[in-house]
């Protein structure tokens, strides 16, 4: 897979993204190891093959398909091994002032340098999509599209990452006794003893499919559940917060401002169906 523009840090855009590539390319049967400290925020997804990801004294796993990060001022090395000896990997690179940005949006974590690419088929239609752009004969008309392509490439290969395994069934029942229940107060130590699971083997699994902490995950599903109740429903907001889990309508009040930086009657008021 060629690309015939490598470098798209010196296109002007006219519709800047908050996430401008700098250089994206295809690297078919890499045979070559890394040994570097970069300057750059990077993602190489390898889409065929194995290696090895040395960061910080801990060495990594690399089975394709999955996703290794460079981060600015970390030495690192990483190749392939095996009995190929070669990998297939797509390289996006970032400059390194996007850091905090990438972190902000969640598109990075600093504790998980490395993680898998759940949905391979979703991930090759963007690669593709990006081949097409990076060949097209007017780059200059192309790069816009090139950033928001990449930052989707980026995004594919972490959204699968909130939905459990399906070689997890018992995490799967689970996550859907919390859903189902989201009024009652949340024990997952008990919950995960319901489905044959400590809580030292809850906590592991959860950490290999889900990115969020099963705290965080909880509160982020009861403030979606706050939000679709407050629009798509005229039910009192002392009753929407009954039905996601907070006794106190004034403490829910507060923690959804934290959340959606607007108060419940005002998020309702914005974005209530019927009102357009």
């Amino acid at each position: 897979m060629d690309f015939s523009v490598k470098h798209w840090g010196g296109y002007i855009r006219r519709f800047p993204s908050p996430f401008p590539v700098a250089n994206a390319a295809y690297i078919e049967r890499k045979d070559h190891w890394v040994k570097r400290t970069f300057e750059t925020c990077n993602f190489s997804m390898i889409l065929k093959g194995a290696g090895e990801f040395r960061r910080l004294g801990r060495v990594y796993e690399v089975c394709a398909p999955c996703v290794i990060t460079q981060w600015p001022g970390e030495h690192l090395d990483y190749g392939p091994t095996g009995v190929n000896g070669n990998w297939d990997e797509l390289y996006i690179v970032y400059d390194a002032d996007l850091m905090a940005r990438f972190r902000e949006n969640r598109l990075i974590d600093r504790e998980r340098p490395v993680w898998p690419i759940r949905d391979l088929g979703a991930v090759h239609v963007q690669i593709g999509e990006l081949a097409k752009l990076a060949n097209d004969p007017n780059p200059e008309g192309m790069v816009d599209r090139v950033d928001r392509v990449c930052e989707r490439l980026v995004l594919e290969t972490w959204l699968d990452q909130t939905a459990v395994a399906e070689d997890v069934p018992a995490l799967q029942a689970a996550l859907a006794e919390v859903r189902a229940d989201l009024a009652s107060e949340i024990d997952f130590g008990k919950i995960a003893g319901h489905h044959g699971m400590s809580a030292s083997t809850f906590r592991r699994r959860w950490a290999e499919v889900v990115p969020t902490p099963p705290a965080r995950y909880l509160q982020e599903l009861r403030m979606r559940e706050a939000c679709r109740l407050l629009v798509e429903t005229n039910r009192p907001v002392y009753d929407v917060a009954r039905a996601v889990g907070f006794a106190d309508e004034f403490y829910f009040s507060r923690r959804f401002r934290q959340e959606l930086k607007m108060a419940p009657r005002d998020y309702r008021k914005a974005y209530q169906l019927g009102r357009r």
